[in-house]
């Protein structure tokens, strides 16, 4: 998420601000945001609906947030009062004292309820367009109005026609051998995500073709994995959500007698990884749920367990060695720097200090 502050002066306000950091209105969620939310993400999970599911719930925060340094609050969104209190309080006693509890709040729909203390209120027009205005100034998308909306705009599209992909797929296979071939489409994948990150990311469709092809294979996806920043995750993020709603199902033509290998699972990684980077665990989970039943990419695994493990994106340190061929996803230096980064703890990033809420 974006490191400018936002002062957030009431609870209204921050009720407000969750749909925009989630990218989507939380139903049936308990959220927790980070009284320094451009540092540290804001988190969201389901409900738990029982005291075992509470727990987990417990212990996977308290892991995420434990060297976070700021408190938190927990908002629940649920019209049943008396489960916010029960779940808000288990997580509260996981929680502190290491990671403070500043705030435990039942939302129903507009309304919402301190549940450690006697305050109420209800989110005004004029608090959801001061927060609308607030995140369009830092160019985040509106947020979705349910889950289901949000899962539709992954969903599969209008794919790129079948003699594009044909051709694309007979250019990604030479250049992922290497040599000439493989150093000029490297240059191509770098200057196609050069243009995302300048805002540009609607391909079309002989673009949007090729690199489809071009990740399918391991050196070309990491050309792209390499180049993501945090600063323009976002934009990358934007461009992979759309190449996900295009993407074939298969990478050959149906009258193909080649074996079909689904080219959807690099490019629903590819867009998991840039929200994961730009600290949106939301979508990023909703674009890993594209990857096809039984797929074993290692890339989703590795992005799925730094999402259950709550990794903070801070510590993502991509290498920008990515010339040869790697056999396996494992063994390619975007892996390992993801897999190195799990296993380090997050640090502040230099230079900066909790200064009161902002993102």
């Amino acid at each position: 998420m974006s490191q400018e502050k936002l002062v957030l002066h009431s609870m209204s306000e921050v009720v407000a601000a969750v749909p925009h950091f989630l990218g989507v209105h939380p139903q049936d969620s308990l959220v927790v945001v980070p009284e320094v939310t451009g540092d540290t993400p804001v988190a969201r999970v389901n409900l738990p609906h029982n005291a075992p599911q509470t727990l987990v719930v417990a212990e996977g925060l308290a892991r995420a947030y434990a060297d976070a340094g700021v408190g938190v609050v927990l908002l629940a969104y649920t019209d049943q009062p008396d489960l916010a209190r029960e779940v808000c309080d288990t997580v509260r006693e996981r929680l502190e004292p290491t990671i403070p509890v500043i705030g435990a709040v039942a939302v129903d729909r507009d309304g919402w309820v301190r549940l450690d203390g006697p305050n109420r209120g209800e989110v005004t027009q004029s608090d959801r367009d001061l927060m609308t205005a607030e995140f369009l100034l830092l160019d985040r998308p509106t947020p979705y109005a349910t889950p289901d909306q949000l899962r539709q705009a992954y969903a599969p599209g209008r794919p790129v026609a079948d003699e594009l992909m044909v051709a694309a797929a007979d250019r990604a296979a030479a250049a992922a051998r290497g040599g000439t071939e493989g150093e000029v489409e490297r240059e191509w994948i770098t200057a196609m995500l050069h243009r995302a990150a300048a805002g540009h990311t609607v391909l079309p469709d002989a673009e949007a073709a090729r690199l489809i092809a071009d990740v399918r294979h391991i050196p070309l996806r990491d050309q792209a994995w390499a180049s993501m920043e945090r600063s323009t995750a976002s934009r990358h993020a934007e461009l992979w959500r759309d190449l996900l709603t295009r993407c074939p199902e298969s990478a050959n033509p149906p009258e193909s007698l080649a074996t079909p290998e689904s080219p959807v699972a690099a490019v629903a990684s590819l867009a998991a990884f840039a929200h994961w980077l730009d600290g949106d665990a939301v979508k990023a989970r909703v674009a890993l749920d594209r990857v096809p039943a039984g797929t074993a990419y290692q890339m989703a695994r590795l992005i799925n367990l730094a999402l259950e493990l709550g990794m903070d994106p801070r510590t993502w340190s991509a290498s920008r060695d990515v010339d040869g061929p790697h056999p396996d996803p494992s063994a390619s230096s975007k892996a390992g720097g993801l897999s190195h980064a799990m296993r380090g703890s997050p640090k502040p990033a230099p230079g900066r200090r909790p200064a009161g809420p902002h993102r």
